[in-house]
C-alpha cells in the first residue's frame, strides 16, 4: 500500500459522534460495492490510527478515535474511489484530505479485521429466550438491534471489548455492531479486502 487518504470525523452540536462515523462508513461501504470484483473483494484496506483498547482502574476500555485511512497501492485507485462525491452530504462532518503517498519510514503494519463474537451470541442469544420466554429467531432479531456492550448487563457476555461502528444491513435493513480488531503485525502482507476495507491477513501501513 503506497497511497492514503486521511478522513476525520468533526465534532459536531447537530449529529452525534456515533451517527457520523455511521453514515461515514455507509458511504464508504457503498463506494467500495462498487469496486468489487466477483469475489466481493476491493483493493482498498482501512485503519483507525486514534484506535485504542485497554484496561484502566480495572474497567475495560475501547475507542475507535476520529480518524480514518484508507489505503490503495496507486493513486489511480483512490482517484476512482472518488470519496468527494460520495461522502459530499457529510462535509459539514467529515474532513477530508487530499491524496498522500505513505511515508517511506513506516515499519509498522496492521491487520484490521471485523471480531465476530460467533458462538458467544449464540449463547446469550439462549440465554434470553429463557429469560423473556421468546423464540430463538426472536432472540436473535434482538440482538440485531441493541448496543451489546451496553445493553446485555446481567447475561455475563464473554465476547472481548472492541470498538465499533453501529450500521444497518443494505439487504437485510437490520441493525449492527461493525466491531473493529486491529492487531500490528511484524511484516507487511499484500492481497484483497472486503467492501469494508477489512481484511483477516492483508495488511495496512501504520504510523
Amino acid at each position: 500500500m503506497k497511497f492514503y487518504i486521511e478522513l476525520t470525523v468533526i465534532d459536531s452540536t447537530d449529529i452525534s459522534f456515533s451517527t457520523a462515523w455511521s453514515k461515514l462508513y455507509t458511504q464508504l461501504h457503498l463506494a467500495l460495492v462498487e469496486m468489487q470484483d466477483a469475489n466481493a473483494q476491493v483493493p482498498i484496506g482501512v485503519s483507525f490510527s486514534e484506535y485504542k483498547v485497554g484496561e484502566s482502574k480495572g474497567k475495560s476500555f475501547m475507542l475507535i478515535g476520529c480518524k480514518l485511512r484508507i489505503f490503495a497501492k496507486d493513486e489511480a485507485t483512490l482517484t476512482k474511489l472518488n470519496l468527494p462525491q460520495w461522502l459530499a452530504r457529510l462535509e459539514d462532518y467529515v474532513h477530508i484530505k487530499s491524496i498522500k503517498p505513505v511515508p517511506e519510514n513506516v515499519q509498522n503494519h496492521l491487520v484490521v479485521k471485523r471480531y465476530r463474537p460467533g458462538a458467544n451470541i449464540d449463547l446469550v442469544a439462549r440465554r434470553i429466550v429463557k429469560r423473556k420466554q421468546i423464540t430463538s429467531k426472536q432472540a436473535m432479531e434482538y440482538l440485531n438491534t441493541i448496543d451489546k456492550a451496553k445493553d446485555l448487563k446481567g447475561y455475563e457476555q464473554n465476547w472481548e471489548p472492541f470498538p465499533y461502528i453501529q450500521l444497518k444491513s443494505l439487504s437485510g435493513k437490520q441493525n449492527f455492531s461493525l466491531c473493529i480488531s486491529q492487531i500490528t503485525v511484524n511484516e507487511s502482507k499484500g492481497g484483497m479486502f472486503s467492501t469494508y476495507g477489512l481484511s483477516n491477513q492483508s495488511t495496512v501501513p501504520h504510523w
